[in-house]
């Protein structure tokens, strides 16, 4: 009897194995090789982005591992095993966290009000880095494009990366900002680029014609309360800023920038607040860790939101897409309203 027991649990086991290579060849092979030739990618990427489309749609297999964990936390419950129940509990944990990271935080779109001093009154939609390609699809851009179409501000700001390997069909997979209903002025990031990735910046600009989307690197725009001057991409190192130390005072200035590290190009320009993107608030925003990893990794010190830096104002935004990873944890994607207010306080 006990043989037979011990033969029965072996079949099963081998058919759990059998089934669990069969899904990881459809998710993680599979699946990415037939998506793989509709993203543009550069040839020494391409490794790279298949084992992110792998682990994109791999994921999916969270909820058959879910359901496995939970099972067998149920089953060694029940005999009594506490001790040997405590790993299914952990998988149980960390799987439950994964699918809230990977399948429920980055289809959410937040929007984050923020009041700021500054000598005008003025209300502003920034967003940055929705990274459309591997990750994040067209229908975030639509989500995002609809909630600013419903913001009552006055002044639409993009602070880069609007690609990341992104689709072939450029101009289907950037349409929704077609359909804006105000001009949303706009940078290009490191990823628009190709640091890294391919060169897109022709193809962006081609994608986006009859779109209400104002690209002003390296310019000044004259509103009548305000100037608004847009930089270069910080990797690019075009920005010569005397342009910006040799306007008159006559009116505040804001500065629309990708990368947090721009700030210290406006050394010496007296400008009211600089906005950028970027870093994506960390993406999986971890009390200390994420700071100190960034600090350590890439030299960042400001991450997310509004900071008081020696040289002035900067907010730096959380992004819309993802990279790297397709996960936000404690981190959603973020429309931020900053609201400049010459009656705020410090």
């Amino acid at each position: 009897m006990n043989n037979l027991l011990a033969k029965i649990r072996l079949a099963r086991w081998y058919v759990r194995l059998a089934l669990w290579l069969i899904a990881l060849g459809l998710f993680c092979v599979l699946w990415p090789a037939l998506e793989f030739q509709r993203f543009i990618i550069e040839p020494e990427n391409r490794w790279k982005a298949f084992l992110q489309l792998a682990m994109l749609h791999g994921s999916w297999l969270l909820f058959p591992l879910i359901a496995e964990a939970a099972l067998i936390l149920v089953d060694r419950e029940r005999r009594h095993y506490y001790r040997r129940a405590i790993g299914a509990a952990l998988v149980l944990l960390l799987s439950l966290t994964a699918v809230y990271a990977r399948f429920v935080e980055p289809r959410l779109l937040v929007v984050r009000t923020t009041v700021v001093p500054a000598p005008v009154d003025l209300d502003i939609a920034l967003v940055a880095d929705v990274h459309v390609g591997l990750f994040t699809r067209t229908d975030k851009l639509q989500q995002m494009v609809e909630r600013l179409n419903a913001l009552h501000v006055d002044l639409v700001l993009f602070a880069g990366d609007l690609t990341y390997d992104p689709p072939r069909d450029l101009a289907a997979a950037l349409a929704p900002l077609k359909h804006l209903n105000k001009p949303m002025y706009a940078v290009l990031g490191n990823h628009d680029v190709q640091l890294p990735g391919p060169p897109l910046e022709t193809k962006i600009r081609a994608a986006l014609t009859g779109a209400p989307v104002i690209f002003i690197e390296h310019r000044v725009l004259d509103f009548p309360r305000f100037r608004l001057a847009g930089l270069y991409d910080y990797w690019t190192a075009l920005d010569d800023t005397d342009f910006l130390r040799a306007l008159p005072p006559d009116k505040p200035l804001l500065v629309l920038m990708h990368q947090p590290h721009s700030l210290r190009e406006l050394r010496g320009v007296d400008f009211a607040l600089a906005m950028a993107g970027h870093t994506h608030g960390g993406q999986v925003a971890l009390p200390w860790i994420t700071a100190a990893v960034f600090k350590v990794d890439r030299g960042e010190i400001y991450i997310d939101g509004l900071h008081h830096t020696p040289l002035g104002n900067l907010f730096v935004t959380r992004g819309v897409g993802v990279t790297g990873t397709p996960v936000r944890l404690n981190c959603p994607p973020t429309i931020d309203l900053i609201e400049l207010r010459r009656n705020a306080k410090e």
